[in-house]
């Protein structure tokens, strides 16, 4: 488990690198760029200051539960993206009760497959506990610890600055024998902050 989430961390850690070379190649104009100190061109205006905001919807069937909560990203190249979320919501079934909450920084790259659809994928990193009763059995399940949870997903245009996602993902949660390795389908509707 660990060299899988060693491996997913170093393949974006690579994108990234790849990314800026690629974006940093391109010949400034006078309304994109600025130079440092020495002379150097950087980029101002053009595509780096481009950010989404979003809302979450993630089903996990096997927990059982219903996650709800915000995402905001970043984008430092034109198409790789950093930034954080935040998810909570009800965990258990009919006859239990709890609550599950996580908090994540976020990694991710997309690319255009057609006009208005692209392909979204990226990993998140981070913190998360819960706890659940079942209330026929008083048996509590209480834990937490650190996540690893790579997606895969696309996104559609819906408006001008408006976007709707959906994405499948594998939870990980190595240190937690209830709630390691649950796959969630995501919805998420971001909306483009220039």
């Amino acid at each position: 488990m660990k060299k899988l989430i060693i491996l997913l961390i170093s393949i974006f850690f690579s994108v990234q690198v790849l990314a800026q070379t690629d974006s940093q190649e391109v010949a400034p104009t006078d309304e994109t760029s600025k130079t440092n100190l020495s002379g150097e061109y950087i980029y101002a205006s053009s595509y780096f200051k481009k950010s989404k905001t979003g809302i979450v919807l993630k089903y996990a069937p096997t927990l059982p539960t219903v996650f709800y909560g915000w995402r905001f990203v970043v984008y430092n190249t034109e198409k790789f993206f950093i930034g954080g979320t935040g998810f909570t919501g009800q965990l258990g079934g009919p006859l239990e009760s709890g609550t599950f909450t996580t908090a994540a920084l976020v990694a991710g790259y997309d690319f255009t497959i057609f006009d208005d659809i692209y392909v979204d994928w990226g990993i998140a990193a981070g913190g998360a506990g819960g706890r659940r009763i079942n209330e026929t059995t008083n048996v509590a399940i209480q834990e937490g610890g650190v996540i690893v949870e790579p997606w895969f997903g696309f996104n559609h245009k819906i408006g001008e600055k408006t976007d709707f996602n959906y994405s499948f993902s594998l939870f990980m949660m190595p240190n937690s024998t209830t709630f390691n390795n649950s796959p969630s389908f995501n919805l998420r509707v971001d909306f483009i902050i220039d």
